[in-house]
């Protein structure tokens, strides 16, 4: 499967997912506009797609989702897509519903579970088909022993390197919004996600991208190298691919 990422950041959150046959969007984040021009790009036609799978209902996640429902189902959990509702009007027939159990598109078996974050029912995603496996899971202010359960053995897994404890605290954040940040419902620093990397480099993955960086709290260059460091220190530094999304650019990790 390749994972491109079409934006990620402060701004906005849109990956796909595809195995050639079957291509699922996780989050709507970026604006209608660079979303179908990105998904063009990478040669998807949004009619193409199986599936919009939303993490949770912030606006960086579900920004062009209304455009996007117009011709792709909604996969989320109650809650979020009630959320949505209140946000953004969707059609009801493109609402579907989605627990712990898990649902299966084409040749792809999707499981969600749940992170921890400050929104209704966030998700993260765990796909499988026949010989690969991708984990998504950003927007989460720890790592749970259930996380990483459903992180463990897949091949490649997106995970949330939001902020540099050091600029967050030293930063111009006002301190109730970097309370928020540091928080068990907030987001995951370079630190942990690097430790996050080295328990999965353990357990057999051999590729990673480092997703929802802060614009204000962060450097791409920065949580590259935290984690690359780490990664080096456990003796994995060779054996797993690591790359960056960015806010601007498309990355694919194949």
């Amino acid at each position: 499967m390749k994972v491109y990422s079409l934006g990620s950041g402060s701004k906005g959150n849109s990956m796909v997912v595809t195995n050639g046959r079957n291509s699922v969007l996780i989050d709507a984040g970026l604006s209608p506009r660079t979303t179908m021009t990105k998904l063009s790009q990478i040669g998807i036609l949004p009619h193409e797609l199986d599936a919009v799978l939303v993490t949770h209902e912030h606006s960086d996640h579900i920004r062009s989702i209304a455009e996007i429902a117009a011709v792709v189902p909604v996969y989320s959990h109650t809650e979020t897509l009630d959320a949505i509702g209140k946000i953004v009007a969707l059609p009801y027939k493109q609402t579907m519903e989605v627990d712990e159990k898990g649902f299966r598109l084409g040749s792809m078996d999707i499981t969600p579970f749940r992170v921890s974050h400050d929104a209704a029912y966030p998700l993260g995603f765990a796909i499988k088909d026949e010989d690969d496996s991708v984990c998504y899971m950003t927007d989460t202010g720890y790592i749970s022993k259930g996380m990483m359960r459903m992180a463990l053995g897949c091949n490649k897994v997106v995970l949330e390197s939001n902020h540099d404890k050091e600029m967050l605290i030293r930063g111009a954040y006002p301190e109730y919004l970097k309370r928020r940040i540091l928080s068990d419902t907030g987001h995951l620093c370079n630190e942990e996600s690097a430790l996050t990397c080295v328990d999965l480099a353990k357990n057999g993955t051999k590729k990673v991208l480092l997703a929802h960086l802060s614009e204000n709290n962060n450097l791409s260059e920065l949580a590259y190298w935290t984690t690359r460091s780490y990664l080096e220190k456990c003796g994995a530094g060779k054996e797993v691919t690591l790359r960056v999304a960015t806010q601007r650019d498309t990355v694919l990790l194949s």
